[in-house]
């Protein structure tokens, strides 16, 4: 009986060998009392994943149960298994335990949890990070050795200082051209070797130079920023937080002999790159023959920010994100910062380095820990701020138009973003200022298109963008250039589709924008998306004017740009008026009852018979009584007018639609809407002729969703129906004199008069009795929708319009305003805005 409980025990020992060698699988942890291990290969042959579950029946619940991802490739070490590739490191006397060197993108005790990869990585003994890029692309180390010129730098919080530490290395086999950072008893030392031409016949030699800086690192006490490199003349330069230390002139490599340009066809594995360590040390110390008597152990400490020829490398390595082609022993260099940092008013905690966080404080919040409140009135946004808007969102156009008015600070920033999806492909549109120049870049889903302002942006002045969709063509006008920049995307997609958010500022996650901006983010980002600096007055959508303050969805650390009369309302405009910014100046948009610059004067609206609009104001009727004859079958809408001018400030754009329907704008007289925002309106264009439009959504901001104004109704008939037949008339309204306009409705038609003659004559599909409600009346403007643009807007035939039919204000005098023969005065309005006597 003992040799057979000696032989089912040695049975029992070798059970977990015998599953590795024979099914792949590991071996089961004493520690875990019940387990629940996947085993998949995250690069490889996923058809070979297998799930085993073993459980301790002496384990006090084994309903608890632990799911553990793993991968097929495992190593043994020592009296652990090492797993997804993972490298085994013994301990320095080879006596100590053993330790898993887990691979970029894994970790824990066997290298068995996955993670997304850190922004700001701890490399680990046996760690490192590699960065490999094939030639030709536009990408820092493609060039690295093709000139005389290169530059590193990164910051670096050391754990140990002690021996030889390898921080950088880099060799090109083809050119015999080395260098290496290394720390050394505290210090930092740059070494560098390249091939030089002897005398004629005596081959070649290679020589190495040495800078060693001054100043000492202690361990774990601070970050600190390093450069290196070579400059253009071929003097060697070192630099430690902004000490630098430069090579001796008269040895500058590249100035003895000529500068090398080297072979396009080198093998991509030669450019590569290796950070905080190597992946083979221990051979490099025998094969390197210049550098290999310094290298020792690898650094061990904390990196990031880090940048190759001016260009950001992202450590982490993701299908869609991250630079590093390969990693080991990498950990979290920020892990933990947020757990004992608590921002107040739901502010939320961001990491921003390896050791510091701030507060992202929502709208009307600020302070560190957003423990303060102000109420905002007009936005400036700090570089790490952003607004999140509808914007654009479900929309899916080839006509399309924005404006932005904004005064930036620094000369680089987001001023716009959305995009189609979070993959990082797809549509999407952005407005950057890049070097003090103005950046759109546009995707229709088959290729970027990109245009650059071609003039310099002065800083903290005001400026104004307009960008104009038409198809797979662009064009970008800034302020009241001339110029107009154009360029085609590729590809024969012709339609803009945006199904994310719209972000204003910024954007909260590089890793949610498009690939196509990874060289902007790489030269100002540091792998986010750089913020804009600066005051932001006014945001134009196709037409409609979007309220940074109240149309938004989000907002992020957002200040009042105090510079800015309209930043203090209060004292700007009197009486609750609203401030409108203007550059630099304002208007204060009086409500009803006050006039004056600033709303202080208050007049009678009892005796206001005879009410003055300009082209910002409106009345609005929305009592029951008023509703109740709206929505009757029939009605008679009267009233008389005195034009001021027929004439609206012209729109500088580019002529991309060959006149067809340009510059068809419209001064609102009327307009009855219903809650879903279908209209009745009447304009009058800049020849004076007045025009009934029904059913579709018409106002400006929905043109290019719903159709042209012939399929919105436009009273646009037979030009025999023009002259004879009982049709309607050609009128004029003439400037300056007064006119009678009456509307009639009869059922589904309505009749339009002027001066006692019929214009018009429309029938609705739609807007029948029963079927829809009215439910405002609207004289002078059109009662705007402060939504944004629709959500999920029609589709169809519904989506060419003209962004440059617009509806503005009315400029004139209104009085005599009756419906169904009862008269309205001016003090029965439900609300209104700059209403003055005329």
């Amino acid at each position: 009986m003992v040799n057979a409980s000696a032989n089912l025990e040695t049975h029992i020992k070798m059970l977990p060998l015998m599953l590795l060698l024979f099914c792949g699988i590991p071996p089961h942890s004493t520690h875990a009392t019940n387990n629940k291990t996947l085993l998949q290969d995250p690069s490889e042959d996923w058809s070979m994943i297998m799930e085993v579950e073993v459980e301790d029946p002496n384990a006090a619940d084994i309903k608890q149960k632990k799911l553990t991802k793993v991968g097929l490739d495992a190593t043994p070490c020592g009296d652990i298994l090492c797993l997804n590739r993972a490298k085994c490191l013994m301990a320095a006397d080879k006596h100590g335990p053993y330790k898993c060197v887990c691979q970029i993108g894994f970790s824990g005790t066997h290298c068995e949890q996955t993670n997304g990869g850190f922004r700001f990585p701890k490399i680990e003994a046996g760690g490192y990070l590699k960065f490999m890029f094939s030639v030709g692309h536009d990408l820092a180390l493609s060039a690295l050795m093709d000139t005389n010129a290169f530059h590193i730098g990164f910051e670096i919080k050391p754990d140990s200082t002690n021996g030889r530490r390898l921080i950088v290395y880099h060799r090109s086999r083809r050119d015999e051209r080395s260098f290496m950072l290394n720390m050394e008893l505290n210090h930092l030392v740059f070494r560098f070797t390249e091939s030089i031409p002897l005398s004629q016949d005596a081959g070649r030699s290679n020589v190495i130079d040495e800078l060693r800086h001054s100043q000492p690192l202690i361990p774990s006490s601070q970050w600190y920023s390093v450069e290196f490199g070579r400059q253009t003349d071929g003097r060697l330069y070192l630099s430690l937080n902004k000490n630098i230390v430069k090579g001796d002139e008269s040895k500058a490599f590249g100035k003895a002999w000529p500068q090398r340009h080297i072979s396009r066809t080198r093998d991509p594995k030669e450019e590569d790159i290796f950070i905080g360590g190597h992946s083979n040390l221990e051979l490099l110390r025998t094969q390197d023959p210049y550098f290999g008597r310094y290298l020792e152990e690898n650094f061990v400490g904390c990196i990031q920010h880090i940048y190759i020829n001016g260009e950001f490398m992202d450590p982490r390595r993701n299908s869609f994100v991250g630079d590093a082609v390969e990693g080991y022993g990498l950990t979290d260099c920020a892990h933990g910062i947020c757990d004992q940092n608590r921002c107040e008013n739901n502010g939320t905690c961001a990491i921003i380095s390896g050791s510091s966080f701030e507060c992202q404080c929502p709208m009307g919040t600020k302070g560190l820990k957003c423990q303060n409140s102000e109420e905002l009135h007009m936005l400036q946004y700090t570089g790490r701020s952003y607004t999140e808007h509808v914007g654009f969102k479900g929309t899916s156009q080839s006509n399309m138009m924005l404006l932005i008015t904004f005064k930036p600070v620094s000369p680089n920033g987001l001023l716009l973003y959305q995009g189609y999806s979070h993959d990082r492909r797809g549509d999407f549109l952005t407005v950057l200022l890049v070097q003090s120049h103005i950046e759109v870049q546009f995707d229709l889903g088959s290729g970027t298109a990109n245009l650059r302002s071609p003039s310099v942006l002065m800083m903290n002045t005001w400026h104004t963008v307009r960008f104009w969709l038409n198809g797979r063509q662009g064009f970008l006008v800034v302020d009241s250039e001339d110029q107009v920049t154009t360029a085609f995307s590729y590809g024969p997609l012709v339609q803009l589709t945006l199904d994310q958010h719209m972000f204003i500022g910024s954007h909260p996650d590089a890793d949610l924008t498009s690939a196509h901006l990874n060289n902007y983010l790489r030269k100002v980002g540091e792998g986010n998306v750089p913020g804009f600096h600066g005051c932001i007055q006014q945001l134009h959508l196709n037409g409609q004017s979007v309220d940074l303050v109240r149309d938004v969805l989000r907002g992020v650390n957002m200040e009042n740009c105090l510079g800015h009369p309209c930043a203090r309302p209060d004292t700007t405009c009197m009486h609750a008026s609203h401030c409108r910014p203007e550059g630099e100046d304002f208007t204060c948009v009086c409500f009803l009852g006050y006039v004056g610059k600033r709303c202080d004067t208050p007049i009678s609206l009892t005796r206001l018979n005879r009410a003055s609009f300009v082209r910002r104001s409106v009345l609005r009727f929305g009592s029951p009584d008023v509703l109740t004859k709206l929505n009757m079958p029939h009605f008679d809408i009267y009233l008389d007018i005195r034009l001021r001018s027929t004439k609206l400030r012209p729109i500088n754009h580019p002529n991309f639609w060959n006149g067809e329907q340009m510059d068809r704008r419209f001064q609102t007289l009327l307009a009855c809407s219903t809650a879903t925002d279908d209209r009745l309106l009447i304009g009058i264009d800049e020849q004076g002729w007045m025009l009934l439009f029904i059913d579709r959504q018409t106002v400006p901001w929905f043109k290019q969703l719903h159709g042209s104004l012939e399929e919105a109704g436009l009273n646009k008939t037979n030009e025999k129906d023009w002259e004879g037949n009982g049709g309607p008339k050609k009128l004029v309204l003439l400037v300056s004199m007064w006119h009678k306009m009456m509307l009639k409705r009869r059922g589904n038609t309505y009749l339009l008069f002027v001066n006692g003659t019929r214009i018009g004559e429309v029938r609705s599909d739609r807007l029948g009795y029963g079927k829809l409600s009215y439910n405002m009346l609207s004289i002078g403007n059109v009662n705007v929708n402060r939504q944004g643009v629709e959500a999920k807007p029609k589709r169809g035939p519904f989506s060419t319009q003209n962004p440059d039919v617009l509806f503005v204000g009315f400029n004139g005098c209104i009085e005599n305003l009756h419906i169904n023969g009862k008269q309205l005065s001016t003090a029965e309005a439900t609300s209104g805005e700059n209403i003055a006597e005329c």
